[in-house]
């Protein structure tokens, strides 16, 4: 299946586990640039080898932020003025 996702520039905010991990390894997985999110180096570090397992051919990129903060999403903002595709997982 071709989902047109080659080489446009995904950022899935929590992306380091859970629901954005698997997202994000979708999008990697269709070909999409995805920008792997967590709030520290380590965790983002290690959701980036786990989806290269996976997929070894992923184009990924780390981004450690906290996006439930103003300055966090300032960071976020400032790193990735523009992406094509936006997911913002959300757990209650």
């Amino acid at each position: 299946m071709n989902t047109l996702l080659k080489d446009k520039l995904a950022l899935v905010t929590a992306s380091s586990g859970g629901i954005g991990q698997a997202i994000a390894s979708s999008l990697a997985a269709e070909g999409a640039r995805v920008i792997i999110n967590g709030r520290s180096e380590k965790v983002v570090a290690i959701a980036i080898d786990n989806i290269r397992s996976k997929y070894p051919s992923a184009q990924l990129e780390p981004l450690a932020a906290n996006n439930g903060s103003a300055q966090g999403c300032a960071q976020t903002i400032a790193a990735y003025p523009e992406v094509d595709i936006l997911v913002n997982p959300w757990d209650l």
